[in-house]
């Protein structure tokens, strides 16, 4: 059998029945949980300064090879210990359904703030870091995206939230949503959180030609974080794609495994503070694990 073919088959036949490796996961659920890792750490850390994983477009599993970015549902990701998410959500008739660019995501704004809400019920020592940005073309709205994401924050409970213009403590922000916001508030009220990017360190090149120079950036921007400031946001994404060479399953296949990498080789001596926030396609539970495992190297 041609090479071509067999390399072909492998990734057909391990995408239909899932793959599971330390650092790439394509199946339900992660072998191992730690859905209360931040339990473990004190009140007075900056939130800026925590090692945290994350999930690129969180919600993200349908719509073909192109569009899916995750397998883990949010009940499951949050178990495995991530705590920041990518939430997109299209301006539909003045509802919030989620979307990753034209794919509709089979779900909405309000239950991914409702399951968030269970977990931390069930978690109170734990914070969850939610990106929330507007996706696609907004259609037949009467009121602002802002007023949209207002109303649905209303109906969830104000008090799951904690409102800044600045990343706190742990300790103010346990038991807590905090909305890094990337959309404006027009002037009709007051901001439900961080502005994004605002004064974050960001590397986010998801267009990708070379997985090499992707790698390359990466790894230079974990580096960079490593010697930063321990008040600011540090955020790095491994995640990215090219419509031909790398959908972001493929991507992730190779990325991955050198993040873990990554971690296990590299050295604390002379470094300032954490890896920050990295946020993931398909992250395996040993790549979770040892991003949190660095908020103690």
């Amino acid at each position: 059998m041609d090479s071509t073919v067999k390399v072909i088959l492998y990734f057909l036949v391990a995408g239909a029945l899932g793959e599971q490796t330390p650092a790439f996961d394509r199946t339900d659920a992660p072998k191992v949980t730690w859905p209360n890792w931040m339990s473990f750490l004190p009140d007075d850390i900056p939130l800026s300064s925590l090692a945290i994983p994350g999930t690129h477009d969180t919600m993200a599993f349908y719509g073909g090879n192109l569009a899916e970015c995750q397998s883990w549902n949010l009940r499951n990701q949050f178990h495995a210990g991530v705590r920041f998410l990518d939430i997109r959500c299209r301006h539909y008739q003045n509802q919030l359904p989620i979307f990753h660019g034209v794919s509709y995501q089979k779900t909405d704004f309000l239950q991914v703030l409702r399951d968030t809400v269970r977990f931390l019920t069930e978690y109170p020592s734990e914070t969850v870091l939610m990106r929330v940005k507007e996706e696609y073309e907004p259609y037949q709205n009467t009121r602002s995206f802002y007023k949209s994401i207002a109303e649905v924050v209303s109906q969830v409970g104000q008090h799951w939230f904690l409102r800044t213009n600045s990343l706190s403590t742990l300790g103010q922000a346990r038991g807590k949503v905090v909305i890094l916001q990337q959309f404006s508030s027009n002037g009709e009220g007051r901001d439900f959180g961080p502005p994004y990017p605002g004064a974050m360190s960001i590397s986010d090149d998801y267009e990708v030609n070379d997985d090499a120079v992707k790698w390359a950036e990466v790894e230079r921007h974990l580096k960079v974080t490593q010697n930063g400031d321990q008040g600011r946001a540090y955020l790095t994404y491994s995640s990215g794609v090219h419509w031909l060479l790398y959908p972001p399953e493929t991507l992730a296949r190779k990325i991955n495994p050198r993040l873990l990498e990554y971690l296990n080789t590299k050295t604390s001596v002379g470094r300032r503070r954490s890896v920050g926030v990295v946020i993931m396609d398909f992250p395996g539970d040993e790549l979770v694990r040892k991003i949190i495992l660095d908020n103690w190297a």
